[in-house]
């Protein structure tokens, strides 16, 4: 199946039919996802004719398979046990609000939960740029919800999906995304700048903090090459470093999308901003060069050549789906500014240089939302 609405939709649907149980689910990319039922082949086969019919009224339908008897070494050797998560279904409504990008994600999140007595409980991407939020409540308030979170986002960008479920049967549990761990709080607004790329957001994220007084919150990956720059603080502030944020990134690639909420609810912030990565090591301030390519090949060749014209540090590389990864350098001004433009000519002759820039000063604002080391 394409997308989460999907999966969960003909997973229920498959739960209720018949006396089947979940053993594991996959993602491989592209927003593909596979759940893996098991149980007496009679009872298979009429789960899966049921979550057949409704992963197309949900969403899109790839294939589905019976395997009588499988060969319990190649079921070992499958992946898609490693996919199930630890989450709960209670005596609640459920609704998913399922968008391409994070930026509107966030937006119709807010909403869900400004709009309806709901509970936010949680967000995860699957690639191809979709990512999902789901809602609990009373099923009024679920439909409320999810209604409200759909106008929201589709007047920021692209809703996949959406989906409610009045009574999700117990076993849909370890399907959903884990529950937000970091505490709710307040702010005045949180800003969002997404684009295609790593390399890119960083200069975005850089240009935020240094237009006005905000904070990053942390990066977060949108999937499909795109990841989103999060920042928080007073409402005027926000909005100012959204601009510059956005126009500091076009700079350097594509900008996917940006907006500003006003006010967020303080369960968003707990789902969204929330659990940054830690401090960094390395060295603060410290010139930044970023080189990001769609090929293994080419960013191997560029950080070879880069770490031999110059004295520069080797920071780490990051991948945000799309075939995209940036590598990080750190030194002298002068020293990664010839780094840069040594594996910039490098990468373009073996593969597709999608971005390679510098940044002098790295505000200290950044330092430690880096998730690359």
């Amino acid at each position: 199946m394409r997308g989460m609405a999907s999966l969960l939709g003909a997973s229920d649907a498959m739960l209720k039919a018949a006396e089947v149980g979940i053993c594991g689910r996959h993602g491989i990319g592209a927003g593909w996802l596979t759940v893996v039922i098991e149980g007496q082949v009679a009872a298979v086969q009429t789960a899966l004719g049921v979550g057949e019919a409704e992963a197309n009224r949900v969403g899109e339908l790839i294939s589905s398979r019976v395997v009588p008897r499988p060969e319990a070494l190649a079921i070992d050797a499958m992946p898609h046990g490693a996919g199930l998560g630890d989450g709960q279904i209670g005596d609640w409504a459920l609704g998913l609000l399922e968008t391409q990008g994070l930026t509107p994600l966030v937006v119709g999140a807010d909403q869900m939960v400004k709009a309806a007595n709901v509970q936010l409980g949680g967000w995860s991407f699957i690639g191809g740029a979709l990512c999902h939020a789901s809602v609990f409540g009373d099923v009024a308030a679920v439909q409320t919800a999810v209604a409200a979170g759909r106008e929201a986002a589709a007047k920021i960008g692209t809703v996949y999906a959406t989906l409610v479920l009045p009574q999700p049967i117990a076993g849909l549990g370890p399907l959903l995304p884990p529950a937000p761990a970091a505490e709710s709080r307040s702010t005045g607004a949180l800003g969002l700048v997404e684009t295609i790329g790593y390399a890119t957001v960083i200069g975005g994220a850089d240009a935020m903090v240094k237009a006005a007084e905000v904070e990053i919150e942390r990066l977060s990956i949108g999937s499909g090459g795109r990841i989103a720059a999060l920042a928080a603080g007073h409402l005027d502030d926000v909005q100012a470093a959204v601009v510059a944020g956005a126009a500091g990134a076009a700079q350097w690639g594509a900008v996917d999308a940006s907006a500003v909420v006003s006010r967020p609810d303080p369960e968003l912030m707990a789902c969204f901003a929330g659990a940054a990565p830690g401090q960094r090591a390395g060295t603060p301030r410290q010139a930044m060069g970023i080189i990001e390519t769609r090929s293994t090949v080419a960013l191997v060749r560029a950080v070879d050549q880069m770490l031999k014209a110059a004295n520069v540090e080797y920071e780490g590389s990051y991948k945000v789906g799309y075939y995209l990864t940036a590598t990080v350098v750190r030194g002298d001004i002068g020293a990664v500014q010839v780094a840069i433009d040594a594996g910039r000519q490098e990468a373009i002759k073996h593969g597709e240089l999608v971005s390679a820039y510098v940044i002098p000063q790295p505000y200290g604002g950044i330092e430690s939302r880096l998730p690359h080391v």
